[in-house]
Parts: C-alpha cells; structure tokens; sequence
C-alpha cells in the first residue's frame, strides 16, 4: 500500500522513481514550478514585461480549466496572445502541453483524488509539519526517560 497521488516537480529522476517504488501511484506535477519555468521563459525571450500579466493569464486558464473539450481552444487562445513570441509557445507544448498536461492541467487531475495538492510545496510543509512532532515527541520521549533515570524509576 503506499500513496495514491505524488506531486513534484519537473525531475525526471524522481519521476523515474516514483514511477519505481509506487507503480500505481499518479505523479503529478507541481504547478507552482510550472507557472514558475512558463513565466522565467517568458522574461528571457521578452523584453516587454508589462504583457507578462496577460501571457500569465492566458496560461491559468490553460491549466485551471475544467473540462476536457475546451482545452485545445485555450492552448490556440495562448498561442495567439504570444504570437510575438513562438520560442515560448514552442517550449510550453514541447515541454509541457504534448508530454505532461495529464499530470497538472485541471481538466484531467480533477478526477484524482489529490485533496487539492497541486504543488510540491504542500507537501515541504506538511513533511516539515511532521518532522518537528515527531522531533518534538521524542524530545518528551528522552526527557521522560531522562526523568525517569534521575528519579530512579
């Protein structure tokens, strides 16, 4: 038995494992790295950073969108809002739409049951959340032996 739902980001090592250790599992991917790489390449190619917003926007509803038909008229809607740019339109599909959509894109992670984790960053918190109650319990664990040791019982 072992987890359902892993969120990730873009590492193909650690895809490569997950898919190893937890074959059943789904490996999705962390949309705030994403959204993160869509718009560190935007800035590279783009001098103009005022239309980074509306690029941005146009990607979100790429990747919020919740039924399976209007994906393609989203992706085509992206395209035309950085047609000044098809370097970016370029890496978004080759890198992100033809090969992972699957693995982030709303219209098809909504029907896995991911208790709405779609970053990796959740998942850095809640391990960190973890790590200090079981440090912080087996701090009281030690110290209560300590006690213990020192009373004599």
């Amino acid at each position: 038995m072992g987890p359902e739902v892993i969120v990730c980001d873009k590492d193909l090592a650690l895809m490569n494992a997950i898919n190893i250790v937890f074959p059943k599992a789904t490996n999705l991917l962390c949309r705030f790295h994403i959204n993160k790489n869509v718009k560190t390449k935007y800035k590279m190619l783009v001098d103009f950073v005022e239309a980074c917003q509306i690029v941005m926007d146009s990607w979100r509803t790429i990747i919020d969108n919740t039924k399976i038909a209007k994906f393609d008229r989203f992706v085509k809607n992206f395209e035309t809002t950085c047609s000044p740019c098809p370097l970016l339109i370029e890496y978004v599909k080759n890198t992100l739409i033809i090969l992972h959509k699957e693995e982030f894109v709303k219209s098809w992670t909504s029907s896995l049951v991911h208790l709405g984790n779609t970053t990796s960053n959740r998942y850095i918190n809640a391990f960190t959340l973890f790590r200090t109650c079981i440090m912080s319990n087996c701090f009281m664990f030690y110290t209560y032996t300590r006690l213990n040791q020192l009373i004599g019982l």
